[in-house]
């Protein structure tokens, strides 16, 4: 008998931003220069993170919005391998993003047309992988590795207080754990649920503030908070 899957497919609710994607890789495919645009999906993920954690990944990244509105319907939403969430595996994806990255913008420095390539080479690359892994593990496999992603994740807050924009998952003392809806549409497979009853509320650096483990509990005791709410929260305890 087979084994039911853990992790399942849940609908995402507000824009569909992976056109963005497409349209980037159709035009700059023609028109190289467009490739330099990338530079804001790399800067604006890990600035965001600063004060708001990995905010970025999961509302306003295109490829992010690809995985969760579009690849998510046909995963087959397996666990995502452990090893690629080590710290070991991330250091080394972002120290050979980074030297490719840096080997291929030597060579082309000075022309706009070529460093755009590189960029646009780099964006291709990584989703096709991206897109492969969709299929074989979960939507969000890339981004549990992702060099961006993860220098977000060094960065993002770790505990209160927080800085003005953090938001959080908080979940109620009530919860017993035993559904764990919120594990099961998580796109990032983790577990908001080990955070109940904590004043600082869910601060796991892999959090990309999507909400989805919000909407699917059951019983609605999972919130969003912004991070004044949550301190004053501990104030007052």
């Amino acid at each position: 008998m087979a084994t039911k899957r853990f992790h399942r497919y849940f609908p995402t609710k507000g824009y569909d931003l992976y056109w963005i994607l497409f349209a980037y890789l159709a035009i700059g495919y023609f028109y190289p220069v467009i490739g330099l645009l990338a530079l804001i999906c790399m800067i604006a993920p890990v600035a965001f993170a600063v004060k708001r954690g990995r905010w970025w990944c999961g509302n306003a990244c295109p490829r992010g919005s690809m995985y969760d509105r579009l690849l998510s319907k046909y995963s087959p939403h397996r666990p995502i391998p452990k090893f690629v969430r080590t710290t070991g595996f991330r250091s080394f994806m972002v120290l050979f993003i980074f030297t490719m990255f840096g080997v291929q913008m030597y060579f082309a420095f000075g022309d706009w047309n070529a460093m755009g390539r590189v960029f646009w080479n780099i964006i291709l690359a990584t989703t096709i992988v991206g897109v492969v892994l969709s299929f074989i593990y979960a939507p969000r496999t890339w981004c549990s590795f992702c060099p961006m992603g993860t220098l977000s994740s060094w960065v993002s807050p770790k505990k209160l207080p927080a800085p003005n924009g953090f938001t959080n998952i908080h979940v109620a003392n009530t919860c017993q754990m035993k559904c764990k809806s919120c594990a099961r549409v998580c796109p990032m497979q983790i577990t908001p649920y080990d955070s109940r009853g904590l004043a600082s509320g869910y601060m796991h650096t892999d959090c990309i503030k999507c909400g989805k483990c919000v909407a699917a509990c059951p019983i609605k005791i999972m919130e969003l908070k912004h991070n004044r709410q949550a301190n004053m929260a501990s104030c007052s305890v």
